[in-house]
């Protein structure tokens, strides 16, 4: 039994990102492949602690997700032509035209909300795959006959957004008193994005023209983006900044609709924002480098952030990050911004977990969500790819190994496609995760296939420090 304890201090990102976490990482979408085009996992949200989806024995499919499945399994194809990564994206686009539902709208729109079985949700989880339709649309790899059923869906999407969503509001403001879709600045981003691309795509400039570019000025005005400190008031709070792991969403629609539009602000704003970023960056108790969950702003004067919230990070998200951040300084370099970059790359490098995949979230109340695994890697991925280049290869099987991974008085047990949460050593939860709705409650009971027996000899235990 091997025993290792994270943070691993003094490794570096070339030690840990290799082949075999490259392999690792795949092997967690067959444990969690659940039909031909539907992914599940746990879906938990380590920004908000949210984790009600285990009490409602859920863990299958949510549409937002399926999306990032979707896309990734599109590049797959692209970087290594083998025909399963075709068939899979294939799959899931259909999938995703299957869970639209006659209204227009999505079914497992929820994300950490699920299961969701009508048209309840928010519009990033709306719009999401739509992006991610029009994305397959464009694939020089698409089936035709799928693709020739994206633009009648992408239509009846919009019919039905415009006439029930548009301006609906949320906590802060209900309807919204200007042009947006629930007033969130991420949400209401993708949102434009989407419309963005559709418009162009299917011949419609009158839908960005009348619910994209009057979203796109608001969500860039000065009373909702402080371009002296590169942030965006989040809109469904009073004097509440976008949290940190939320800027990954912003840039990545800032470059999509950059990518549409051409308009230099918007390259301006994304590199404004990445610029500060760094802002957030501070020295933990171990010594490494992190990234600040969100600022503190000044209510009057937004000009001014008077201090920053320290306490959980949304740690999965560090690798998008680092990306921006390369991908600023190649047209900014700063010797002081780079050493940032350094330390973080050491921090990432420190918490690759033997699995190939990273902590949710790390210095949270709930310790849950710096054990529990989540297929849903897009990013993670993408960034073990760029990183090892042309030596990337095709995924190889792995064989599955007994793991136990502790934080706190918590611990995840997983083999393959079965898993289990103890705390203070007592089973709360435990699943066979091809079931979706086959989660396990409490220390009796036994799983739809296999035994929780078979979780409890390691063949290695992490514990995260």
């Amino acid at each position: 039994m091997q025993t290792i304890h994270y943070p691993v201090k003094g490794r570096k990102l070339n030690d840990v990102i290799t082949q075999q976490t490259l392999d690792q990482l795949l092997a967690q979408w067959d444990n969690w492949q659940q039909a031909g085009g539907s992914v599940g996992q746990l879906n938990l949200h380590s920004c908000w602690g949210t984790t009600s989806v285990l009490e409602k024995g859920y863990q299958g499919e949510s549409i937002s997700r399926l999306t990032g499945f979707m896309q990734t399994a599109m590049l797959l194809y692209d970087t290594f032509g083998t025909p399963r990564w075709r068939v899979l994206a294939n799959a899931m686009a259909s999938q995703i035209l299957y869970l639209q539902d006659e209204s227009g709208a999505f079914i497992h729109s929820t994300a950490e909300f699920e299961p969701s079985f009508d048209t309840a949700g928010c519009p990033i989880h709306f719009f999401t795959p739509i992006l991610g339709l029009c994305d397959y649309f464009q694939w020089p790899h698409a089936d035709e006959s799928i693709k020739a059923l994206i633009p009648t869906a992408v239509e009846r999407h919009y019919a039905y957004m415009t006439a029930n969503i548009w301006r609906i509001g949320c906590a802060a403001h209900r309807p919204l008193p200007f042009p947006g879709w629930c007033g969130v600045t991420n949400q209401d981003l993708v949102a434009t994005a989407a419309i963005a691309t559709a418009s162009r795509l299917f011949g419609h400039p009158e839908w960005y023209e009348r619910h994209g570019r009057p979203v796109l000025d608001r969500c860039l005005s000065d009373e909702n983006y402080y371009k002296a400190i590169g942030l965006f008031e989040r809109g469904d709070g009073h004097n509440f900044a976008e949290r940190t792991t939320y800027y990954n969403i912003i840039l990545r629609m800032l470059k999509r609709l950059y990518d549409q539009l051409g308009k230099d602000r918007l390259l301006d704003a994304f590199d404004n924002v990445v610029a500060h970023l760094f802002d957030a960056a501070f020295v933990g108790a171990d010594g490494l480098t992190y990234l600040a969950r969100g600022a503190i702003t000044d209510p009057v004067d937004k000009t001014r952030v008077l201090g920053w919230e320290k306490g959980t990070v949304a740690f999965s998200t560090y690798c998008e990050t680092l990306s921006f951040m390369y991908e600023y300084l190649t047209r900014h370099p700063s010797a002081e911004k780079q050493a940032v970059v350094d330390r973080l790359e050491d921090t990432l490098a420190a918490y690759v977990l033997v699995d190939g995949t990273l902590p949710a979230g790390l210095f949270g109340q709930n310790p849950l969500f710096a054990v529990a695994v989540m297929p849903d890697h897009g990013p993670w991925i993408r960034f073990v790819l760029d990183r090892l280049g042309n030596a990337a290869q095709d995924p190889r099987p792995v064989q599955p190994l007994v793991l136990h991974r502790t934080h706190k008085n918590f611990t995840w047990k997983q083999k393959g496609r079965l898993w289990a949460i103890e705390k203070d050593g007592v089973r709360c939860f435990g699943a066979f995760s091809r079931y979706p709705a086959g989660i396990v409650q409490g220390p009796e009971g036994e799983p739809m296939l296999g035994t929780f027996a078979d979780l409890e000899l390691p063949d290695v235990v992490e514990i995260i420090d």
